[in-house]
């Protein structure tokens, strides 16, 4: 999830130069656009407020203080960070009362610090939105009714028999059972509140398909009924694969997902999540003990691990190992189920991830203690292993 920025600045030449000063999507963010003034400022928001704004005082047609007090009734989630003049303290006093977040001095900007208060607000941002879906998910519990269709599939997930008649009812074409189980919830993450908050989640990335549930049906395993339409179940991966990542990147939450057989009553479902379950468990167990069972290999591994910072390369590799760098790639993905750089690649991301969490390195001197010599490449390894990029990984997670 991007978090959209907006630039208002009269000078042109600092408007270029503060949208050149980052390079926004690595860092987890979009730049939505800039305006001379704060008056064309609210007519560009009319099709879709920012997250963050970033804007001057002193302005033409509508100032930043006019500006600011707008926003905060109109859009009152968009945070507001200052770009003020060395002459504009009293206006920056006055921004502050009205509840900006920072300010910054435009003729000493510079790109560290600026994606540093960025980075702050989007940490802020993710902690309302947690808060928010907290609230929401307890209002809805003390205005909850029964819910006919999320009690059928307690029920049925629990049903010894098909005696209450009803579970001999047919189910609409294309049902599935859905099961979502919680691998890990991230430090500081309200346990109590995680099911909840994943029930929203689910609800708003599958909306549409969600047929009954989710229900919490353990204490880390939720589920659901989806009804697809005929061929949607090619399409469903992409769907998971977002709401894998947005319950990581949004809650905190590490999520698998699995899906059933098609299953055509409501008598059908405990069967059907019995097969799901073993099914589940089976596929999370062979990843977990997946493990070389040639001893040439396992010495391999080892020295992977413990020398990943080096100059390590597949022919380096066969070379340690006495065979063919060919031999050697087929050995190596049949012992670990995967090839020799994506394995080299996770232990050094596994690293970096623990760095960016426990130290306030910068990102670059990061990138050449886990072994990469150019920052960019290591970025962008970074963001497919984990989804973001390393500095919104560390926004995320916190650093010391």
């Amino acid at each position: 999830m991007a978090y959209k920025v907006m630039l208002v600045d009269d000078e042109m030449l600092v408007r270029l130069g503060v949208k050149s000063l980052i390079q926004w999507e690595e860092h987890g963010f979009q730049f939505m656009g800039d305006a001379p003034d704060g008056a064309k400022a609210l007519e560009l928001m009319a099709d879709g407020p920012p997250d963050i704004l970033l804007t001057d005082i002193v302005m033409p047609n509508m100032n930043g203080l006019e500006l600011i007090e707008k926003v905060k009734e109109r859009y009152p989630g968009t945070l507001i960070i200052v770009l003020s003049s060395h002459n504009e303290f009293d206006y920056v006093r006055k921004a502050m009362k009205l509840g900006v977040e920072d300010y910054l001095l435009k003729t000493s900007l510079k790109p560290a610090e600026l994606l540093q208060l960025l980075i702050d607000a989007s940490g802020k941002l993710q902690r309302n939105q947690i808060k928010s879906l907290e609230q929401e998910q307890s209002e809805a519990a003390s205005n909850e009714t029964s819910d006919s269709l999320n009690r059928k599939l307690q029920l049925a997930l629990s049903a010894e028999t098909s005696d209450d008649g009803w579970l001999d009812n047919e189910l609409p074409p294309y049902s599935y059972l859905l099961l979502l189980t919680i691998r890990g919830i991230r430090e500081g993450v309200p346990q109590h509140s995680a099911s909840r908050l994943l029930e929203h989640l689910v609800q708003s990335e599958l909306q549409g398909i969600v047929r009954a549930g989710p229900i919490q049906t353990e204490k880390d395993k939720l589920s659901a009924i989806l009804t697809l339409p005929d061929g949607g179940l090619d399409k469903l991966q992409s769907r998971m694969i977002n709401l894998e990542n947005a319950s990581s990147s949004l809650l905190g939450i590490s999520l698998s997902g699995y899906i059933s057989e098609r299953i055509g009553r409501w008598g059908e479902a405990k069967e059907r999540m019995n097969e799901l379950k073993k099914s589940a468990c089976e596929r999370e167990q062979s990843a977990l003990a997946k493990e070389a069972s040639r001893d040439d290999i396992k010495q391999l591994l080892r020295y992977m691990e413990e020398h990943f910072a080096s100059n390590l390369s597949l022919r380096s590799a066969a070379r340690m190992v006495n065979m063919s760098e060919a031999y050697l790639s087929t050995v190596f993905k049949k012992e670990t189920g995967t090839n020799f750089i994506d394995w080299l690649n996770m232990l050094r991301v596994e690293k970096a991830a623990s760095l960016l969490i426990e130290t306030d390195l910068p990102g670059y001197l990061i990138s050449e203690r886990v072994g990469y010599e150019n920052s960019n490449y290591f970025g962008r390894i970074f963001k497919k292993m984990k989804g973001v990029s390393p500095q919104k990984y560390r926004a995320l997670h916190g650093t010391k």
